[in-house]
Formats: structure tokens, C-alpha cells, sequence
């Protein structure tokens, strides 16, 4: 069809308004062109769109003018001839992905050690220097009519050497937020999120001359117990960086098996019976 012809009549029929009949024909169908059919239920309507007389018939309308374009477009043979190199690059894509899944799944030697994990660390430890600070700590933000703070205070700051059954249990019975993870590391910037933390206080000197810290905000003292730290420029701790390098070592196995089945595939095939050179 000529691009002017195909331009005018689409700029005809989207000018148009076509009317919905009571009878819609069988099955619901409202518009056929060539093979494709429109549905009443393929229609997306509510009253908060306004007139359903002019709803329908836009959808209807663009709906048609879609399906004649694509009827245009099958019809191009270059076109299609690129439509058909990319469904099939795309294919083989698919195909090589699902394969190396499945090999990797159907792998024997999947788990990484502990072992491997420590070794990868160690030899690789200058990729782990840390650009924010890391903590151990307790953290809890209490009100101040909370009973017995003071003791909480004292065993705060003795902990780990005081109760510390006493002071986890105080937390989940009256705090209104709290951080008890004491041997996890965590981000320093991200605990102080809680907490009315001075902005011009530089956080790396505030770490190494504190272990305790304690702010009254409005109704609320919020008690921050520093037990180690890793700052900017030290080595992340090997424990805070196991799920990264678990992740990079199963990548590499993963590439590893994938050669290796490649290079096997290709040294066991036979020039001219399993494949050819031109």
C-alpha cells in the first residue's frame, strides 16, 4: 500500500466515530480486521472516564488503526526480515541462559566453603577498605518515665560485662525503638538516623573517644552503646562482606562451568561431521 494512501486513511478512520450497536455479533465481538478480533471484554471502561459512547469508540478506533499499521508492516518484507534476526537472536539468548541454569542447578559443587570465602577475602582484602564507619551496638530509644532507667543507664554501659539478658528484655518491654544485634556490624550513619545526632560533630573522632552515648529528646533519651568499630580507610570486616563475595565466587563458578562445558562441546566435536568451515 502507498505511505500517502496509508497516512490519509488512517487519518480518516481515527477521525471517525463509530457507533456500537446493541448487537455486538457473536461472541462479544465488536471490530474484526484480517485475523485479529476486538472483544467487548477487551474494552477498559468505568463511569469515572466519562461518556461511554465516546470511550468505546476511541478504543475501538485506535484499536483498528493499530491493527491495519501492523497489517502494513507484516506485509514489509524488510521489516519483518529484521523482526524474524531479532526473535531468533533473542532465542538463542533465551536458550543459552536456561541451559547454563540448569547446568548450575544440576551442579554437585555448588555450596562455597567457608574456607573459600576467607581465602577469596585475604587475597583480595585492598577491595574491601571502607568508605563509611561500622559499629557494634546496642541502641534504644526509651521514654523518660520508663522504669528504672538509671539501672538500664549503668548496665548500658557496663554491657557486655553487666546483665545483658537484663538489658535486652528491658528493651523489648520498653523501648520505643531499638537496634540489639550486638554482634552484627552495621552502618554508624544508619543507626544515627534514629537519633537527634549533631550535624557538625565529626563521626570518626566522636567514635574513637566514645563507647557511650545518651540525647534527651522531647518524652524520649535515646542510649547508644558502642562495643567495636571499623572506620573510613580501615578493612570491612570479613563477617560484613561474606554475602558480597559469596555472590562474586558463585558468579565465577557459574562462568567457570559454562567454559568449561563450552571448551568441552567444542573440543569433542569432529570438523566436518558436527560442524563445517567455509
Amino acid at each position: 500500500m502507498d505511505n500517502k494512501i496509508l497516512i490519509f486513511f488512517i487519518a480518516l478512520l481515527s477521525s471517525c466515530d463509530l457507533i456500537i450497536s446493541q448487537d455486538q455479533g457473536k461472541n462479544g465481538i465488536i471490530a474484526k480486521v484480517g485475523d485479529a478480533y476486538l472483544y467487548d471484554d477487551d474494552i477498559i471502561y468505568n463511569p469515572s472516564l466519562g461518556d461511554s459512547t465516546v470511550i468505546y469508540n476511541s478504543q475501538i478506533n485506535s484499536w483498528i488503526t493499530k491493527q491495519l499499521i501492523l497489517n502494513s508492516a507484516f506485509q514489509n518484507e524488510k521489516v519483518m526480515s529484521q523482526i524474524e534476526r531479532k526473535v531468533e537472536d533473542y532465542k538463542e539468548s533465551l536458550m543459552l541462559f536456561e541451559f547454563e541454569k540448569y547446568l548450575y542447578a544440576n551442579s554437585m559443587d555448588i555450596k562455597i566453603s567457608e574456607d573459600q570465602i576467607s581465602n577469596y577475602y585475604n587475597e583480595n582484602k585492598d577491595d574491601f577498605i571502607l568508605p563509611f564507619n561500622l559499629i557494634k551496638t546496642i541502641y534504644a530509644k526509651l521514654p523518660l518515665d520508663a522504669p528504672s532507667i538509671n539501672n538500664f543507664r549503668n548496665n548500658l554501659r557496663k554491657y557486655p560485662k553487666s546483665d545483658t539478658s537484663e538489658v535486652i528484655s528491658y528493651c523489648f518491654q520498653f523501648a520505643e525503638k531499638s537496634f540489639l544485634e550486638d554482634s552484627t556490624w552495621i552502618k554508624f550513619d544508619d543507626i544515627i538516623l534514629n537519633i537527634p545526632f549533631p550535624r557538625d560533630l565529626d563521626k570518626s573522632n566522636f567514635l574513637k573517644s566514645r563507647t557511650f552515648y545518651e540525647i534527651r529528646e522531647d518524652d524520649y533519651i535515646h542510649f547508644l552503646r558502642i562495643l567495636d568499630k571499623k572506620l573510613i580507610g580501615d578493612y570491612s570486616p570479613l563477617n560484613f562482606e561474606e554475602d558480597i563475595i559469596n555472590t562474586i565466587l558463585l558468579n565465577n563458578r557459574k562462568q567457570e562451568l559454562f567454559d568449561n562445558l563450552r571448551d568441552s562441546i567444542f573440543n569433542n566435536s569432529v570438523r566436518g561431521v558436527d560442524y563445517e568451515i567455509y
